[in-house]
């Protein structure tokens, strides 16, 4: 008992030295948005491929082209056949969609579903560090890898989610999954992130997989395909703007 003891001593002492406060957690959600914005780039185009699943069976498939300013400017062209035309544009705290049917945009949130299991927010938005407060909240073990976890509570109005558990790998804190609730507290979804690439030498996201908690069969995988540095105009972010760019 005595040794037991000590072990239990030993393994929380470890994790509360390595366990993040609240600063730390900034750091690393700092670099979670880094991982699918390009690290050495102030702007870039990404594309992104999304197929959602039904019962194990292949359900649709979308293509998209993002093109990124920062963390506070993303706009996405929709490249698949039956969607030409579209566009989603976001600016700070606010989104909008474009329709070919319509003369004006159309404001939507970055919660509403944009392919599959896909919101809005999961492909036009990456600034978990300034839309989340984090806390470290415990250790866990994840498919026998060392986590902690952190409790992300959103403080902006533009956040996705209301709140996130984000387990990260304690051996160099790439995001192992995440579970998302929205303002009920009822969780909506989860997800995994399943690998990474080497690009520029620095480490970018290659794939996630978003599964539904409400249809238990219903899972959609997002696949960044390629990244470019690219040099966009502010003119492409201006609320009126229609066209293709």
């Amino acid at each position: 008992m005595l040794r037991l003891a000590g072990l239990l001593i030993l393994t929380t002492s470890a994790f509360a030295a390595s366990a993040p406060d609240a600063a730390d957690g900034i750091t690393l959600l700092r670099r979670f948005d880094l991982l699918r914005n390009g690290a050495a780039w102030s702007s870039f185009a990404v594309r992104i491929q999304i197929t959602n699943y039904e019962d194990g069976q292949e359900d649709e498939e979308h293509l998209f082209l993002v093109y990124q300013k920062g963390t506070e400017k993303s706009y996405v062209e929709f490249l698949s056949p039956r969607e030409k035309g579209r566009h989603l544009l976001m600016l700070g705290d606010d989104m909008w969609i474009y329709l070919p049917d319509t003369s004006r945009p159309i404001r939507i949130t970055p919660l509403e579903r944009l392919a599959g299991n896909a919101a809005n927010g999961d492909v036009a938005r990456a600034n978990w560090a300034t839309d989340y407060n984090p806390v470290s909240v415990r250790s866990e073990r994840v498919d026998g890898v060392e986590c902690y976890v952190l409790d992300l509570s959103a403080k902006r109005k533009g956040a996705t989610y209301r709140r996130v558990l984000l387990w990260l790998r304690l051996s160099d804190n790439l995001p192992v999954k995440a579970d998302f609730f929205v303002a009920a507290g009822r969780q909506l979804k989860s997800a995994t992130y399943d690998s990474y690439q080497q690009i520029d030498g620095q480490t970018m996201l290659r794939r996630m997989t978003i599964y539904d908690r409400v249809r238990q069969n219903s899972r959609t995988v997002i696949d960044y395909l390629s990244f470019q540095p690219r040099a966009l105009p502010d003119r492409i972010f201006h609320q009126g703007r229609s066209e293709t760019f």
